[in-house]
C-alpha cells in the first residue's frame, strides 16, 4: 500500500515538473524574451538620449562661442568707427589750420613783397646837432647830453641808419678844416658806439667847411655835427614763425 502511493506520487510529481516546464516554456520565457527585449531598447534609448544630450550641449556651446564672438567682432568695429571718426576730425583740423596758415603766408608774403618794393625809401625819424670849441674835437657835456637824448629814442628802434657829418668854420686852411671836421665826426661816432649803437650802422663824413656868415655865434654854428636817424620808409611787416602758427591753429 505504502509503495503504492510513493508510486502514484511519483508520477504525480513527474506530471507536474512537465506541466511546470511546458508552463514556463509557453507562457513565462516569451515575456522574459519581452522584457529583455524592451530592456535592450530602453537600454539604447538611454545611449541615444544621452547622445543627443552631448550634441545639443556642443550646438549650445558653439552657439555661445559664436554669439561671444559676433559681440567681440562688433564691439571691436565699433571701436575702430570710433577710431576712424576721430582721425577724420583731426585730418579736418589739420587741413583748417593748413588753409588758414596759406592765407596768412600768403597775405604776409604780399606785405613783404611791398616792403622790398620801397626798402630804399628812407624817412628821417630825427636829429641832433651838437657844437665844438674852437679848433677842438672833444664832446662837451652838452654834446653828450644831446646824443644820449638821441640814443634813448633810438631804444625801440629795429632798423635805422645814421648820417653823421662834421663841419668846421671857414678860419683857418681848407685842408686842415677838413681833417678837423672829420676829427670832430669820429669823436660823435666812438660816442655813439660806447653807448651801444652798432657802427654797422652809422656813415660818418668829414664836409670840412661850413658857410659861417653873420660874425661870431654863425661861425660858432658852424664848428658842429649833425646827427641824423634814418629808417625804411615802409616798416617790415611783424611775421610769426611757422611751428608757432601752426600749433595755434591745431589747438
Amino acid at each position: 500500500m505504502k509503495n503504492t502511493f510513493l508510486a502514484a506520487l511519483a508520477v504525480l510529481l513527474v506530471a507536474t515538473g512537465c506541466a511546470t516546464k511546458k508552463y514556463v516554456r509557453e507562457q513565462v520565457d516569451p515575456v522574459r524574451q519581452r522584457t529583455e527585449e524592451l530592456a535592450r531598447k530602453n537600454e539604447e534609448a538611454i545611449k541615444q538620449i544621452g547622445a543627443l544630450e552631448e550634441k545639443t550641449s556642443l550646438g549650445i556651446s558653439r552657439a555661445e562661442e559664436r554669439a561671444m564672438g559676433a559681440e567681440n567682432i562688433a564691439r571691436q568695429a565699433g571701436t575702430t568707427a570710433e577710431q576712424a571718426r576721430q582721425s577724420a576730425e583731426r585730418a579736418g583740423q589739420m587741413a583748417e589750420g593748413a588753409r588758414s596758415l596759406a592765407e596768412q603766408n600768403r597775405a604776409q608774403l604780399g606785405e613783404i613783397s611791398a616792403y622790398l618794393e620801397n626798402a630804399g625809401e628812407f624817412r628821417l625819424l630825427g636829429q641832433e646837432t651838437v657844437l665844438f670849441g674852437f679848433d677842438r674835437a672833444d664832446l662837451n657835456p652838452e654834446a653828450r647830453a644831446r646824443l644820449d637824448a638821441l640814443v634813448a629814442r633810438l631804444a625801440g628802434q629795429k632798423l635805422y641808419v645814421i648820417e653823421v657829418a662834421g663841419y668846421a668854420d671857414p678860419a683857418g686852411p681848407q685842408d686842415y678844416n677838413v681833417v678837423l671836421s672829420r676829427k670832430r665826426a669820429e669823436a660823435v661816432v666812438r660816442y655813439l658806439v660806447e653807448r651801444r649803437i652798432p657802427l654797422r650802422r652809422i656813415h660818418v663824413a668829414g664836409l670840412g667847411e661850413s658857410e659861417a656868415a653873420g660874425g661870431a655865434e654863425a661861425r660858432k654854428q658852424a664848428r658842429r655835427v649833425e646827427v641824423r636817424v634814418f629808417v625804411p620808409e615802409a616798416a617790415f611787416p611783424a611775421a610769426k614763425s611757422r611751428s608757432e602758427t601752426a600749433e595755434n591753429r591745431l589747438n
